[in-house]
């Protein structure tokens, strides 16, 4: 047979061709009507016959977990359920929703059930199997019935699973956790691909998991809108804060754009539980949305992030000054090893910020400001780097050099101590500020404006120090380049500052 007859006879596109692959599906449809027609009795919803009395708290345990759960669906069809009696084995059968071939039939001997699981996604059958593990699933091997290359890529998988219980107790928990879990695989691929919208397709199937099994599910999302909902609280989020094209996770972060699809999902299932319409989850879902990107993106957030880099610089090297680092080879080199990952990680965040002045508008003097911020980050690195070669090459060090340099390095670290204060207040500033936080303000810039004139002098009088107490060539030279880089610190620190002022009269509202 050629690979066109294989294809037309398996095919399951139906207005394609008729197919043995169609005309068994349509023949298991037909089955399960004339079963329903059949059913001597049902139970909890099931249609039965031919149990044996001790088939019947099974299934009664299998419909339980099934109903608990069932409502989730909303209104999608899907979830009938059959079971007979074969020979040494109780069947039961659930068609899962309209897909032909997305069907569940468990066989229970004994104290061992065995799962049959056919689907056309893998992706699902694998969210399936991760579901039913921790009930005590062991799976065989993933089958196709045909190859990715026949059938448009529309072959479906089946795999098995094998519990195997203790006793009757065990065994009617098994069987209630599986029936709980069947809903959750309704639409599944539907909402997997309108979430690849807004986070990666890990990020997708972690969120999907984690709706499952906070037993609220994916459908009520899906029948609200969706994709749309999320959309439409984008567009409403202010201006700058998404542009076309962003993902959700780009701009308001992994973990948060998680935490809010969740979250979303949530609102979603109670509204249609409680009979609330789809516009009141739209409202609620713009104004979470809000809130997450407040948060997130807040441009404080990674101000502040940064200072902290410039503020353990200026520590470190203060610290290492003062406890005699510049002659100690080993202490000095690993001051320059963390001060240099410290500059990288402020390098970091200076990207970020430029990354967002080009999508946010608003970002753009923060951008500006963080680079400034990140040259006193530069100086403070370039400081220990130094250190660190002055511990190879001090000749005639002494305390005098010591203490002057110690003076200096100190008068930077209370500079950047008093930026971090006025980045802090700043934050909180607004056109309702108190008018102790304007001061308040104020005076922390201030003082790095007097940190810096203070260090202008402190420059003068430690080279007064080197020239006098240093004779060897390259350790006065380095001594001096020392006192330069923390002095450029400071002025680095006064520019921010000032920059710091523009942006915070900004928010208030004051015009200069």
């Amino acid at each position: 047979m050629s690979d066109k007859q294989i294809e037309l006879l398996t095919q399951g596109r139906r207005g394609k061709s008729d197919s043995l692959h169609l005309l068994i599906m349509d023949l298991h449809k037909q089955i399960n009507h004339l079963s329903g027609e059949l059913a001597s009795e049902v139970i909890d919803g099931a249609n039965v016959w031919d149990l044996l009395d001790s088939d019947r708290g099974r299934v009664v345990a299998f419909m339980r977990g099934l109903n608990r759960t069932a409502y989730l669906k909303f209104d999608h069809p899907g979830l009938e359920t059959a079971a007979t009696r074969d020979g040494e084995h109780l069947l039961l059968q659930n068609d899962i929703g309209t897909n032909d071939a997305h069907v569940l039939v468990i066989q229970v001997t004994g104290f061992e059930i065995s799962l049959t699981y056919s689907d056309l996604h893998r992706q699902r059958l694998a969210f399936f199997q991760a579901m039913l593990t921790p009930l005590g699933a062991v799976w065989s091997d993933l089958t196709s019935q045909t190859s990715a290359s026949l059938n448009a890529g529309e072959a479906y998988s089946v795999a098995t699973a094998k519990f195997v219980c203790t006793d009757e107790d065990s065994l009617d928990k098994a069987l209630e956790g599986i029936a709980s879990r069947i809903v959750f695989l309704i639409d599944w691929n539907h909402a997997r691909k309108r979430l690849k919208a807004f986070v990666k397709k890990t990020e997708a199937t972690a969120i999907l998991s984690e709706v499952a099994n906070l037993d609220v599910g994916h459908r009520a999302w899906v029948q609200v809108g969706g994709e749309r909902i999320i959309f439409a609280a984008m567009q409403a989020a202010g201006e700058g804060a998404f542009r076309i094209g962003d993902r959700l996770d780009e701009v308001i972060g992994v973990e948060d754009a998680h935490a809010f699809l969740v979250a979303v999902m949530q609102l979603s299932c109670d509204a249609l539980r409680t009979g609330q319409p789809a516009a009141l989850v739209a409202d609620e879902t713009r104004m979470l949305l809000a809130q997450y990107v407040r948060h997130r993106t807040s441009e404080f957030d990674l101000l502040t992030e940064h200072s902290s880099y410039c503020h353990a610089l200026a520590q470190a090297i203060s610290d290492s000054l003062a406890h005699g680092a510049e002659t100690s080879n080993k202490a000095a080199q690993e001051l320059a090893a963390r001060a240099k990952t410290w500059e990288r990680k402020a390098d970091h965040l200076v990207i970020q910020a430029r990354e967002k002045a080009d999508r946010q508008p608003r970002w753009r003097p923060i951008a500006r400001l963080v680079e400034q911020s990140d040259n006193v980050a530069d100086s403070l690195e370039e400081a220990a780097f130094l250190i660190s070669l002055i511990a190879d090459h001090q000749k005639g060090w002494n305390d005098d050099v010591t203490k002057a340099l110690s003076h200096l390095a100190a008068t930077v670290l209370q500079a950047t101590q008093d930026y971090v204060k006025a980045l802090a207040i700043a934050r909180t500033l607004g056109s309702d500020s108190e008018a102790v936080d304007n001061e308040d303000f104020l005076a922390a810039t201030w003082q790095v404006l007097q940190a810096e004139r203070h260090c202008d002098g402190l420059l003068r009088e430690a080279r007064r120090v080197i020239l006098k107490k240093l004779k060897d060539a390259p350790s006065l030279m380095l001594a001096n380049d020392l006192a330069i880089a923390l002095e450029t610190a400071s002025d680095y620190l006064l520019t921010a500052a000032y920059t710091l002022r523009d942006v915070a009269f900004d928010k208030t509202g004051v015009k200069e």
